[in-house]
């Protein structure tokens, strides 16, 4: 992450916070490595049997709809009493971009980026309302239906627009250049440097108030996310506010899908080892061969991983395309995952 030039103190503080974390002893036990399958809710529920067979211990559960709904509720709720039976920790998520749920709120208010181009389904970032939606409600949403869920997941990736993440630097909608005009910080709308960190540590705030109410309602609950290490102003501030709030999160890595262990240093050093590190390994990139001792690498270096995905072992093979294809069949790669979490 690339932080501006001018972080308030107050972010400053946060950072710190988030750092400045107590260590083991040196007695003390290692917690036990999150393994951890990646899937979607409309998959079988016996998908959870095969992950317990091959001594998976958590399950990312991707709800696709931009709403839970009856029937994404039921699909959870299933989920979650198939997984306290085998000892599987479920983790429902979702997309933080949702083309339904942003159409139907009160605000014209999009990311708008460069000279001017509109991301027509991209809330902006410095929108209340888009983040109370896209958020709060869509937590309090899983968690009215399946009350017992310890931990929840969102997705910050963009799904709806050019851009895979607010990465084409700050939101230059009218909003957010009235309210940079009036903050005193320069107020020049050509100095993208001086915005972005405006709307940085604005942004900040309005997370860590949103995140404090969650804290309140629902204590206790951990809101991991995917690519908190990102370098964004929208990760940055996301990570700070959730450690304002006092928010329990992990950071579930994708930068580690192109190089592996590589980039778990990076990681890391963007958060510090306050923040649990879950390392994605995306199972297309790998052989079966070369599975198991990839996962077992990265995990003395993490607090565990995540494939992506799982659901290239549930579907017919001949029915996977794009980023689903493997280079191997599944017999092999369940193999090779039971070695690599110690299943004999």
């Amino acid at each position: 992450m690339k932080p501006g030039p001018a972080l308030v103190a107050l972010g400053m503080c946060a950072l710190s916070a988030l750092t400045a974390a107590p260590t083991l002893s040196a007695g003390a036990p290692r917690p036990a490595p999150i393994k951890a399958a990646y899937f979607y809710s409309y998959m079988s529920q016996g998908h959870l049997d095969s992950l317990a067979a091959a001594g998976f211990n958590r399950a990312i559960i991707k709800c696709i709809s931009d709403s839970l709904g009856t029937r994404g509720a039921a699909e959870i709720k299933s989920f979650m009493e198939r997984g306290r039976e085998l000892g599987i920790e479920i983790a429902p998520e979702w997309s933080l971009q949702a083309r339904a749920r942003l159409n139907a709120l009160p605000t014209s208010r999009r990311y708008t980026w460069d000279d001017g181009h509109v991301e027509a389904d991209v809330g902006c970032p410095l929108d209340s309302p888009f983040w109370c939606s896209a958020l709060l409600d869509r937590a309090s949403e899983v968690l009215a239906a399946v009350p017992a869920a310890r931990r929840l997941v969102v997705d910050l990736e963009i799904y709806t627009g050019s851009r895979h993440h607010y990465d084409a630097g700050p939101c230059r909608c009218s909003t957010c250049l009235g309210e940079f005009a009036r903050s005193g910080r320069g107020g020049n709308p050509g100095d993208s440097s001086a915005l972005e960190a405006f709307e940085e540590d604005r942004l900040t705030h309005i997370l860590a108030v949103l995140l404090g109410e969650f804290a309140k309602e629902h204590p206790g609950i951990e809101l991991g996310v995917f690519d908190l290490d990102f370098d964004s102003f929208v990760h940055r501030a996301m990570a700070r506010a959730l450690v304002q709030a006092n928010v329990p999160t992990v950071d579930y890595t994708e930068r580690t899908y192109s190089r592996g262990g590589a980039e778990i240093a990076a990681a890391r050093a963007a958060l510090g080892p306050r923040v649990p590190l879950i390392v994605g390994l995306y199972l297309k990139r790998f052989t079966p061969g070369a599975l198991a001792d990839s996962v077992q690498s990265v995990v003395r270096r993490a607090d565990g991983y995540f494939i992506f995905s799982t659901y290239s072992l549930w579907q017919d093979p001949k029915r996977l395309a794009g980023a689903y294809t493997l280079a191997g069949p599944p017999s092999q790669y369940w193999t090779a995952l039971r070695r690599a979490n110690g299943v004999r």
